[in-house]
């Protein structure tokens, strides 16, 4: 599998290592795009009744959190999955998505926190059984769309489970889950807003770079 998938990064077939469309080169000696890493992460408080949980309801609450992520990404597919074709690649076309999917339960600090990486291949597959390279910016037009879908679809699988939630901004929280156990548990996010403040900065861009580079 690991060669399978380094074959799909390298743009190359799994099966017999032929091209997956045609090979993308760049005037300015940049190398072809080996896919994207759309990351879907549940709530802290959903991380931190998961990781206290016993394994019945840690398993319910795992698949809780794999629908819904497959929820998103049935929805990037549909609407996000675009290749190029035709003389100039003036045509679109939607195609499949090829998707490898590296479901983790902790943060760089070890602190519980389910998420899950999807791996997006730049590679689309055609109904004629051709690939061709993705229209990344169909997917970055869309992201913050699925990530609401995956919150909404975790949020119902956890209703299911009967458990009550409560909004915060523009995800929510389990309600009885002590917020002071979940900053107990965010070692992590005291990290960055702790080189936030060395640095004198602010606001959500910078932090996402410092969470990428730190």
């Amino acid at each position: 599998q690991k060669d399978e998938l380094r074959a799909l990064m390298l743009g190359l077939s799994p099966e017999d290592g032929s091209p997956l469309g045609q090979v993308q080169r760049y005037r300015d000696g940049r190398e072809r795009t080996p896919g994207w890493d759309l990351t879907f992460s549940a709530p802290k408080s959903v991380s931190v009744l998961w990781g206290q949980a016993n394994d019945d309801l840690r398993f319910a609450i795992q698949a809780a959190h794999a629908a819904a992520v497959g929820e998103a990404i049935s929805y990037l597919e549909e609407v996000a999955a675009t290749t190029r074709r035709g003389q100039g690649g003036v045509e679109l076309e939607r195609v499949g998505l090829v998707v490898a999917t590296f479901e983790h339960g902790t943060s760089r600090c070890l602190d519980p926190q389910l998420h899950t990486h999807c791996l997006v291949m730049n590679a689309g597959l055609r109904d004629d059984g051709a690939f061709g390279a993705l229209r990344s910016r169909d997917l970055f037009e869309h992201k913050m769309t699925a990530g609401s879908l995956y919150r909404l679809g975790l949020g119902q699988g956890l209703r299911e489970l009967g458990y009550e939630l409560k909004a915060e901004g523009s995800w929510f929280e389990v309600a009885k889950v002590p917020p002071a156990l979940c900053e107990s548990f965010s070692k992590r996010r005291q990290a960055i807003e702790s080189l936030l403040s060395e640095l004198g900065a602010s606001g959500p861009r910078v932090a996402e770079k410092l969470a990428l580079t730190s």
